[in-house]
């Protein structure tokens, strides 16, 4: 069974993408230029054999392996096999138990990562008694120690030390994959999955990144304090990753909506009827409404020949009396945008809104807050003016650089955070007053202001 495994394979290498330019001869470029992985479109095995294609998806491991002995046979080097376009991508929230230990793809935002660290595949531990040398190969999350020696003349149960100067190594990483709010209906709660990255995959995204992985899933037994329980954690053990800077020119459109969309392209009245299809429930605010339009749709980002980097986003607020709608416009933009985020400034962090340096069992990690989870669509923050001064200032740079810098408990990184921001807030004394004016009333810094390209006064007028 496994030889005829093993010559379906190389066949299959031989022949795709092409016979002028097969996987075969990419594994020897790969494996001549030190590289470590040869990445197979799936597409390709299911258009060489379908039952072969389906049998790896729900026996990865066995078929992998088949696979990569193969091309060692001809490169001599190990090579991971790395698979891309799975036949049905799905959302974090969609992967139940019946999938576990198949393959599987899944696109999410990646909301965490951790810092890469050396994990031992094959430990090489040396009786303290005899100093015979045993190997071990090494699974899961605990360190396995042999159980006695080897050795005849000895046969003891230890002790044995650890040589980590023979031991085999490779980088690991972590990270945690959240659906994209792009693709939840309205208060829909986004569900995550952690995802573990080994050897020459690791380090390839950071918070933020919309990504796309083909991986294996599998479980970790969850632990009470005093035992073991019958739940269990799941995680994704990845074969591929890519980052996809996904953005609303990804979206499909089908010919009937082109045929619709060129039509309305033609309308004379086409910027009224889209002005009034924002928010139609509420009454009135026609030019507020076209400005939020203009920010939905966006500018274009300019470079200097300096380097200097000039935003293509506009950042509005609206500022208004209680009771005049500010929070159901900000709530409808937040559902109507491709990529959108709604938050509230009451209880809303520095953190929560930019980025935050988390402390796990392991070491620390990166979390991608509103904003850059927001990039390339809009957040809106409702009442902003009910946040802590020092929670403000942390989206100064965020508005202007469209960037997050941290740099905290050693870790040092710039996140991108191209977010268009609409914000609502009250007057300063909680209702606008006739007799001053309106920017007397406004109870942000300048330094906030200053930031936000159009300003909205919104009174309630009886």
């Amino acid at each position: 069974m496994i030889e005829d495994l093993s010559e379906a394979f190389s066949s299959f290498l031989h022949m795709y993408p092409s016979e002028e330019k097969s996987y075969w001869d990419e594994a020897r470029a790969i494996s001549a230029r030190g590289g470590k992985s040869l990445v197979v479109d799936f597409e390709h095995l299911i258009e060489f054999d379908f039952e072969l294609a389906t049998e790896t998806i729900s026996r990865p491991y066995k078929y992998i392996e088949v696979l990569e002995k193969s091309i060692f046979e001809v490169t001599g080097q190990e090579m991971h096999v790395r698979f891309k376009n799975l036949p049905e991508i799905k959302m974090v929230k969609e992967i139940r138990s019946d999938q576990i230990g198949k393959l599987l793809g899944v696109e999410g935002i990646v909301t965490r990562v951790s810092e890469v660290k050396p994990r031992i595949n094959l430990a090489i531990f040396q009786c303290r008694r005899c100093g015979e040398e045993i190997e071990v190969l090494q699974s899961g999350e605990v360190m396995k120690v042999p159980g006695v020696c080897p050795n005849p003349s000895c046969g003891r149960s230890g002790p044995f030390d650890l040589l980590e100067e023979k031991s085999e190594f490779e980088d690991w990483q972590r990270i945690r994959i959240q659906d994209r709010p792009e693709r939840l209906r309205g208060g829909e709660i986004p569900r995550f999955i952690e995802a573990i990255l080994r050897d020459d995959i690791v380090d390839k995204v950071k918070p933020g990144d919309s990504v796309y992985i083909s991986g294996i899933l599998r479980t970790i037994q969850e632990r009470g304090r005093k035992s073991t329980k019958t739940t269990f954690r799941k995680y994704l053990e990845v074969n591929y990753i890519e980052s996809k800077s996904r953005g609303v020119e990804d979206f499909e459109i089908t010919p009937e909506e082109e045929k619709m969309i060129l039509e309305l392209s033609r309308d004379p009245l086409i910027v009224r009827k889209i002005r009034d299809s924002i928010a139609p429930g509420i009454y009135g605010y026609e030019e507020i409404k076209e400005s939020i339009a203009l920010q939905l749709f966006g500018g274009v980002a300019r470079e200097l020949p300096d380097g200097t980097r000039i935003r293509g986003d506009c950042n509005v607020l609206l500022v208004g009396d209680p009771g005049v709608a500010k929070s159901q416009i900000l709530q409808y933009v937040s559902r109507i945008a491709p990529k959108g985020i709604y938050t509230s400034g009451r209880g809303t962090s520095a953190a929560g809104l930019t980025a935050a340096v988390i402390r796990e069992e392991d070491g620390f990690s990166l979390e991608a807050g509103a904003l850059v989870l927001a990039d390339g669509g809009i957040a809106c923050v409702d009442e902003i003016d009910k946040m802590r001064d020092e929670d403000r200032v942390a989206i100064h740079e965020a508005m202007e650089q469209q960037t997050i810098s941290i740099a905290k408990a050693g870790i040092v990184a710039t996140l991108n955070a191209r977010t268009a921001i609409l914000a609502a807030a009250n007057p300063k004394f909680g209702r606008f007053d006739p007799k001053e004016t309106v920017s007397d009333q406004i109870d942000l810094p300048p330094t906030l202001i200053s930031r936000f390209d159009l300003i909205w006064p919104m009174e309630d007028r009886p």
